[in-house]
């Protein structure tokens, strides 16, 4: 960010770029495993399990940077999506409402669901590709005026899933087991956390992001999809844990030379369950050692009817929240115990959108969204980010 940018409140914040972030509508916020899923999925057996532990161990204590992580004290985000981005009445509405308000950040998709890169990065690699679709014309313009007013400006960068590039680079894309290129329950391709190419073209759409403005480069979809099966990848829970690992790993690093920080976004649900740790490839603990934020989506909605004690999670903003804060906490120190390594800070995503496709859900209004964010702060977290895929936020929530 510029010298002398200041976010409101009188925080001052480091400059640097981003990429990535979130969800991209309420649909593709189901959760993640069902029931059946759940007990006919792979499981690692505890010796495994003990070396996952130990080999992930050890390759973040070779690579975790020697710096503390930036204090961004207290980060209070909202999802923009590009195309209210790229609308100027839009986003000077947002702009109004967030001078008005204690937020002071956005996060705007870059790399968007559709694969699309939606500025203009004037990269050969993403100009060879073609897989720009401009949404937002004038990037930097927005982020200047962004930061005129104290805004933290954070780059959504849709990481794997990709409906797009299969027609592009189909050497990138997972297989099934009979050479098939794999597509998820939506039609939608996905890349694979282990080409090389693909972290290549992933660090170039994060450069991208530092030259526009951004300030951070946000992962969204780090992940394997939750219906490919064992036998198409080739390897069990433990193998997708560390490709996914590795590939944030070496990102991460190729990353801070070039002085982006970097965030992750991963399955609340992920926490708690071996399971789904498994399907997604997402180790919590693990990941908190290769960037510098963990946006965790403990959004009640994700969660299974009896998750924490709860019969409908949904129904309880608060106590939901609560205990995956409680989840987080004890996964940070498997890693690091003592809490004296560098390691990432805690921003999560909560709900700002009504879960209408549930059967037992409840109207997310102001007083839900607090509930959320008191518990959050409970934690001693003082950052968070609301997610609402039609990008309209209960402003007096924010007052």
């Amino acid at each position: 960010m510029r010298a002398g940018s200041v976010l409101k409140n009188g925080r001052r914040y480091l400059c640097a770029v981003l990429c990535i972030s979130l969800f991209s509508g309420a649909l593709a916020l189901a959760p993640l495993t069902t029931r059946a899923e759940e007990t006919t999925s792979e499981m690692t057996s505890e010796a495994e399990n003990a070396e996952a532990v130990s080999d992930g161990d050890a390759a973040i204590t070779e690579t975790a940077s020697e710096e503390a992580p930036i204090d961004d004290s207290g980060i209070h985000g909202i999802y923009v999506s590009a195309f209210v981005a790229g609308t100027q009445s839009m986003m000077d509405d947002i702009i109004t409402n967030i001078d008005e308000t204690s937020i002071n950040a956005v996060v705007i998709d870059v790399k968007n669901d559709d694969g699309n890169i939606v500025f203009d990065m004037n990269s050969e690699l993403i100009n060879w590709l073609g897989t720009t679709n401009i949404l937002v014309k004038d990037m930097p313009g927005l982020l200047n005026t962004l930061h005129e007013h104290g805004i933290y400006a954070i780059a959504r960068c849709v990481t794997f899933r990709d409906p797009l590039i299969d027609e592009i680079k189909p050497e990138w894309v997972l297989k099934t087991a009979s050479g098939g290129l794999y597509e998820d329950s939506k039609g939608f391709s996905w890349m694979d956390p282990s080409n090389e190419e693909v972290k290549d073209y992933l660090i170039e759409v994060a450069l991208g992001c530092k030259n526009a403005g951004f300030d951070e480069v946000q992962f969204d979809y780090v992940r394997f999809p939750t219906g490919i099966k064992e036998e198409d990848l080739g390897m069990n829970g433990y193998g997708r844990r560390r490709a996914v690992y590795e590939f944030v790993r070496d990102a991460h690093l190729a990353l801070k030379k070039e002085n982006i920080p970097l965030s992750l976004d991963v399955f609340g649900t992920a926490m708690g369950s071996k399971v789904d740790r498994n399907i997604v490839g997402q180790e919590y603990s693990w990941l908190s050692m290769s960037c510098e934020y963990l946006s965790p989506m403990i959004y009640p909605s994700h969660y299974y009817e009896g998750s924490m004690g709860l019969d409908y999670p949904d129904l309880y903003p608060y106590e939901t929240v609560f205990k995956a804060m409680d989840y987080s906490d004890a996964e940070l120190k498997v890693v690091n115990p003592l809490g004296k390594r560098p390691q990432a800070q805690v921003r999560p995503w909560l709900q700002g959108f009504t879960a209408t496709y549930l059967k037992k859900h409840k109207e997310y209004n102001a007083q839900e969204l607090r509930d959320q964010i008191r518990a959050v702060n409970e934690h001693g977290v003082d950052s968070w980010i609301i997610w609402n895929p039609q990008c309209k936020y209960k402003w007096d929530a924010f007052k």
